[in-house]
C-alpha cells in the first residue's frame, strides 16, 4: 500500500519486470554461458547462449503491434464520449500538429548537439533521429490519467489529455514508418524532392485511407449486427464482435496502410454503431473484455521494458540520454504553449460578443437592475454578499441569483433560464471570475468558454507528455541499417523510465502547483458549460439521416422518442411555464408494437454496466 500510494501502476509492473530480468540475467545467464563454454568452447556457442538469453528477457518485436498494441488503441478508441467531440479541434492541433512539430524538434536538437561532439561520441544520422523524434513523440500518459480520474480534475484537461495521447500515438506510428523508410533507402541528394513526395504521399495515403478504412469498418459492423439478430446467441454475438473489429487491422495491414489509425476509428465507430445494436449483457461482457485485453497487453509490454533493461548492457549512452530528455522536454514546451495560444486566438476572433458581461448587462437592464461594468470583486461587492432573487416572478425575467464565490475569486451568477425540465433552479452557474479581461479583442464567447485552454491548464498539458508502450514498442522496430538501433532502444527505455517514474509519481504535486481544479461534479460541469451541442449540429443531422438509420436497430423509434422528449422539455421550458414553475412529466405516446415490454421491464443486467463517467479512459 505504502509502495502504490508513491509510484503509479506502471512504474510498479517496469519495477517487476526489472527485478525479474536481473534476477534472469544474473542466474540463468551464467549458467547458458558457461554450458556452452564447456560443449564447445567457441564463438557460436556463446552467440547461441546470448541469444538464448535475449529469447527470454523479451518478445518479439511483431508480438507487440499485431496483438498488444491493437487492443489498446481499440479500447482507448471505444472510449472517446461526447466531450472528446466537444474539444475535437484543439485535441486535433495537438495530436497532428503538435506531434509534427515535437517529433521535428526533437530531431533538430539532438541534431544540434550531436554536431557540437558532446553526445559521448554517438553520431546518429539526421534520417535515424527523425525517426526517433517521432517514436520518442508519443506520449502515454497512463499513470497521470489515472491520477485525474482519482481527482477528478477538470474534465477539460483529462480530455485534452487522453484525447491527445490517442491520436497522438497513431500519428506518432505513421511518422515513425514514414521517416524510417529514410533510414533503409540509400539515396542520392537527386533524389531528395522523390524522397519527401514519397513521404508525404505515405503520410496522406496513412493517415486518411486508414481513418476512411477504419469508420467504414465499424458501419459495416454495425450493419451486420443490425440485420442479423444474435441477441439470443450470447457467445456468438460477443464472439463475432470481437472478430469483425479485428478484421479492419487486418486488412490495413495487408494494404500497407496504418493499422493502429484503422483500429482507433473502428473503436470510435463501433461506440456509435455497433454498441447499439448488442444486448444488455453482451455489453457487460464486451466491456470486461475489451479492458481487460487492454490492461493485459499494456503491463505485457511495460513488464517486458523491465525484463530489457538488464539484456541490454553495454549500450548506455548518458550523454546522449541526458539530451535526449531536454529535447523532449523542450519539444513539449514547443508543441504545448503555441498551438493552446493560436487556439485561443481563433476562440476570439469568432466572437460575436461584446465583453464577457455584455449578456448579463442585457438581462440586467431588461430587470431594470445597474448593469455590472467590470468583473472585480469590488466593483460587484455592494449589495451582493449573500444569495439573493432579484426582480423573480416577472414574466419572461424569472430573476437573477447572485452568490458570492466561496473561494473569494468573484461573483457567481445563477442562470434561471436554464433551468431543468420541471421548471426547478439547476446548478448553472457562471462565474464572473473566470472572465478577468471585459474587453471587446479579448472576449471569449460564453457558449466556447469551456473550450479555452488557460495557462494551468497548458502547464499541466506539458508536464502529462509521459512516455511509455507505444515509444517502446516502436524502437523495438527500429530500422538497424547502419547499426544504431541499440543505442536508440535503450535511449527510449531511460527516457519512458524518467518521464514515468519521475513524472508520473509527482502528479499530484504538479496538481497542486499548477493549481488545477479537482473534485469536480460531473453533473454540475455538464449543466454548467455546455451550453452549445456537444457535437457540431451539421454532423449530428447528417449521421441521424444517412448512417444512424442503416446501422442502428430500432433507430427510427428512438428517434421519434427523442423528438417527443425534446418537444414536451420546449414545452416545460416556456415562459408560461417559467413564471407558473408547476412540474409538468412529458407526456411520450409510444405505439410501437413490443416496445413498450421492453421498456417497462427493468433490466437487472443493466445494472452491471458502468454508468457513463466523463473520467472513463479504458482502465480495468
Amino acid at each position: 500500500p505504502m509502495l502504490s500510494s508513491i509510484l503509479p501502476e506502471a512504474a510498479m509492473v517496469i519495477l517487476v519486470g526489472m527485478i525479474a530480468g536481473y534476477i534472469i540475467h544474473l542466474v540463468v545467464g551464467r549458467r547458458l554461458a558457461s554450458a556452452a563454454q564447456k560443449e564447445v568452447a567457441d564463438d557460436d556457442s556463446i552467440e547461441a547462449a546470448e541469444i538464448d538469453l535475449a529469447a527470454l528477457l523479451s518478445f518479439n518485436p511483431e508480438i507487440f503491434f499485431v496483438f498488444l498494441l491493437p487492443p489498446i488503441i481499440f479500447n482507448t478508441g471505444l472510449r472517446m464520449g461526447g466531450l472528446f467531440f466537444r474539444h475535437i479541434t484543439p485535441i486535433t492541433m495537438f495530436a497532428v500538429l503538435g506531434t509534427t512539430i515535437s517529433a521535428i524538434s526533437t530531431a533538430l536538437i539532438l541534431y544540434g548537439v550531436v554536431k557540437l561532439g558532446i553526445t559521448g561520441g554517438f553520431e546518429p544520422s539526421l534520417a535515424e533521429l527523425l525517426t526517433f523524434g517521432a517514436l520518442i513523440s508519443s506520449t502515454d500518459p497512463v499513470s497521470t490519467l489515472a491520477v485525474f480520474q482519482a481527482k477528478r480534475v477538470d474534465p477539460r484537461l483529462f480530455y485534452l489529455c487522453f484525447g491527445e495521447s490517442v491520436l497522438n500515438d497513431a500519428l506518432a506510428i505513421v511518422l515513425f514508418n514514414c521517416f524510417g523508410k529514410f533510414v533503409t533507402n540509400d539515396r542520392s541528394s537527386g533524389d531528395v524532392a522523390v524522397a519527401f513526395g514519397e513521404f508525404f504521399i505515405d503520410l496522406f495515403l496513412n493517415s486518411v485511407g486508414s481513418l476512411i478504412l477504419g469508420c467504414f469498418g465499424g458501419a459495416c459492423a454495425g450493419f451486420l449486427f443490425k440485420q442479423i439478430d444474435m441477441r439470443h446467441n450470447r457467445l456468438v454475438e460477443i464472439s463475432v464482435l470481437i472478430v469483425l473489429m479485428y478484421i479492419p487491422f487486418l486488412i490495413a495491414e495487408i494494404l500497407h496502410l496504418s493499422g493502429i489509425v484503422t483500429i482507433l476509428f473502428t473503436g470510435i465507430t463501433a461506440n456509435r454503431y455497433v454498441l447499439p445494436n448488442l444486448s444488455s449483457i453482451t455489453k457487460v461482457n464486451a466491456d470486461m473484455v475489451f479492458r481487460l485485453g487492454a490492461h493485459l497487453a499494456e503491463t505485457a509490454i511495460f513488464l517486458e521494458l523491465g525484463l530489457s533493461v538488464f539484456g541490454m548492457v553495454g549500450y548506455w549512452n548518458w550523454a546522449f540520454i541526458g539530451w535526449s530528455v531536454v529535447a523532449c522536454l523542450v519539444a513539449r514546451a514547443l508543441n504545448v504553449y503555441p498551438l493552446a495560444f493560436l487556439f485561443n486566438m481563433s476562440l476570439l476572433r469568432g466572437d460575436t460578443i461584446s465583453s464577457p458581461t455584455a449578456t448579463w448587462d442585457r438581462r440586467l437592464s431588461n430587470l431594470r437592475i445597474s448593469p455590472v461594468a467590470s468583473t472585480t470583486n469590488c466593483d460587484l461587492s455592494e449589495g451582493l454578499a449573500t444569495p439573493t432573487m432579484r426582480n423573480a416572478g416577472e414574466e419572461g425575467n424569472p430573476g437573477v441569483m447572485f452568490e458570492r464565490d466561496s473561494t473569494g475569486g468573484g461573483v457567481n451568477v445563477i442562470d434561471p433560464m436554464a433551468a431543468d425540465g420541471y421548471g426547478e433552479m439547476n446548478d448553472r452557474v457562471m462565474s464572473f471570475s473566470e472572465q478577468s479581461v471585459a474587453t471587446v479583442d479579448t472576449a471569449t464567447p460564453w457558449a466556447r468558454k469551456d473550450l479555452k485552454i488557460r495557462w494551468n491548464t497548458a502547464n499541466m498539458l506539458w508536464f502529462s507528455g509521459l512516455r511509455g508502450a507505444v515509444a517502446y514498442a516502436c524502437v523495438r522496430t527500429f530500422p538497424n541499417t547502419l547499426g544504431h538501433q541499440k543505442q536508440f532502444a535503450m535511449t527510449t527505455m531511460a527516457v519512458v523510465l524518467i518521464t514515468v517514474f519521475l513524472l508520473g509519481s509527482t502528479t499530484e504535486l504538479a496538481l497542486s502547483w499548477f493549481k488545477i481544479n479537482v473534485g469536480v461534479d460531473e453533473k454540475k460541469y455538464m449543466q454548467s458549460y455546455l451550453r452549445e451541442p456537444i457535437v457540431s449540429s451539421a454532423i449530428t443531422n447528417f449521421e441521424r439521416r444517412w448512417i444512424k438509420p442503416f446501422v442502428i436497430r430500432d433507430f427510427a423509434i428512438m428517434e421519434s422518442i427523442r423528438k417527443d422528449v425534446q418537444r414536451a422539455r420546449e414545452e416545460v421550458l416556456s415562459p408560461r411555464m417559467r413564471r407558473d414553475h408547476k412540474p409538468v412529466e412529458p407526456t411520450i405516446e409510444m405505439t410501437e408494437s413490443g416496445y413498450l415490454d421492453c421498456v417497462d421491464d427493468e433490466d437487472p443486467v443493466e445494472k452491471l454496466v458502468r454508468t457513463d463517467s466523463l473520467f472513463d479512459y479504458g482502465a480495468y
